[in-house]
């Protein structure tokens, strides 16, 4: 069946340029034409096109943070939309497919027809984001003395936790003060500014504000994609009493999903960055201490 794969490669590169490259023996990079901000990670058993399908392994975007202004058009009812992901992807690739017959054509053909990319959303976001950049520098000097042009998320007080590695995943953790629901997005915004960050499948934030005068408390959270996963960082942050601080968790998806261990390393990651930004008190620290002051005694 190895002929019949390299067949439709030569000819799909034939209509589209440089469309199909070979990543692996059986894994190829599918760059729609019709969509170019995307490419398709695919593998082809070896029984394809006889019996089996192929495999939409994963998605990329180009620039990243256009990913969650990609939907799925509804071929019945185009106004309803869903937003893309790799299991969506991979269910119209199997739709296409009928056994003893090649299918990326066909698969083009119809993401073609109903990928929609909402443009006008995404430069508003983007913006938005530039605008809470600039707001930063205004803002930061009360809190941090200012920050020079060539400031990276780096040059921000942020607390970071070790890189926690499963399964091909990455979970980075960083907490930071903030003061106003501003100050917090304005250094969200540098942070997802960064280039590595941006590479990030999920960014997840938590974070909770309260008043100098301690009338007024404001907290909120996002999933970014995760789902589940800000509420439970807020609710870390809830259970450690943590006010006037934003917690931040990257995750760098590896290709094979985790399960509910993703939950355990996304609280380890957190709090790791709470205590490295000096947020709280590690408690196995802090009981090392209180021996050795005993033992002096």
């Amino acid at each position: 069946m190895r002929e019949e794969l390299e067949e439709e490669v030569f000819s799909i590169n034939t209509i589209y340029e440089e469309c199909m490259i070979q990543q692996a023996s059986n894994i190829y990079i599918v760059r729609p034409s019709s969509h170019p901000e995307l490419s398709f990670q695919i593998s082809f058993p070896s029984s394809y096109p006889a019996s089996s399908a192929p495999t939409l392994l994963s998605f990329d975007c180009t620039p990243p943070d256009i990913e969650p202004f990609i939907y799925l058009l509804n071929p019945n009812d185009p106004d309803l939309r869903r937003n893309v992901d790799t299991a969506l992807l991979n269910d119209v690739l199997h739709a296409c497919f009928r056994p003893g017959e090649v299918c990326v054509f066909n698969f083009l053909d119809e993401i073609s027809e109903r990928l929609y990319v909402d443009q006008e959303l995404y430069q508003q976001r983007r913006r938005l984001a530039d605008e809470a950049l600039g707001h930063l520098h205004s803002i930061n000097s009360e809190y941090n003395g200012g920050l020079s042009s060539g400031d990276d998320d780096d040059d921000l007080d942020w607390g970071i936790s070790d890189s926690i590695v499963d399964r091909k995943s990455t979970f980075v953790g960083r907490a930071i003060e903030v003061h106003s629901v501003e100050d917090a997005k304005a250094k969200l915004a540098v942070l997802k500014a960064n280039k590595k960050m941006q590479k990030a499948r999920h960014n997840m934030t938590a974070w909770r504000i309260k008043s100098e005068s301690g009338n007024s408390f404001i907290q909120d959270c996002d999933d970014d994609g995760e789902s589940a996963a800000g509420g439970r960082l807020l609710h870390l942050l809830t259970l450690m009493d943590q006010w006037n601080v934003m917690v931040v968790v990257s995750r760098w998806f590896g290709g094979t999903h985790i399960g509910p261990d993703r939950f355990k390393h996304i609280n380890n990651a957190a709090r790791e960055a709470l205590v490295n930004g000096g947020f709280v008190v590690d408690a196995s620290n802090d009981k090392d201490k209180r021996k050795g002051k005993s033992k002096k005694k």
